[in-house]
């Protein structure tokens, strides 16, 4: 359950989480990949984003909507931008290491781990949960 698993992240002494998303953030968010031809956000996302919005560890990020509680947090329309531009309209970027990417494939409707170098998936995931689980190593 993604309520579960935000708490089990906001529980984790080596993770620090930001605060729920603002709707209004999150609606601008929506409209904006709408505008760009992007895919939408992942249900699963949404709801985790109204738990937490965004969170990282010493190596690991999971990229929020406009995350004002934390200044380390990055957003994930930004990202997406930099890293993104030319990549495939149905992959969104939602977090990263120094090596990976955490991806949401659209097309494939399922979240991958993508290698940073080459984007050769790396792991694929049938759900947000399973995905962030395996990307933060919660249990």
């Amino acid at each position: 359950m993604i309520k579960n698993l935000a708490q089990c992240l906001k529980n984790d002494a080596n993770v620090w989480c930001g605060g729920s998303v603002d709707p209004l953030f999150l609606k601008d968010c929506k409209e904006y990949l709408q505008l760009e031809g992007k895919c939408d956000l992942p249900a699963d996302y949404v709801t985790f984003l109204r738990y937490v919005n965004g969170a990282f560890s010493d190596d690991v990020y999971l990229f929020g909507v406009q995350p004002k509680n934390w200044p380390g947090l990055d957003d994930i329309i930004e990202q997406n931008e930099q890293y993104n531009p030319d990549f495939a309209k149905d992959i969104l970027f939602l977090g990263a290491t120094d090596f990976d990417w955490l991806v949401y494939d659209a097309q494939a409707q399922n979240f991958q781990i993508r290698s940073r170098l080459r984007g050769k998936i790396e792991q694929t995931f049938p759900d947000f949960e399973s995905a962030v689980r395996k990307w933060f190593g919660v249990d």
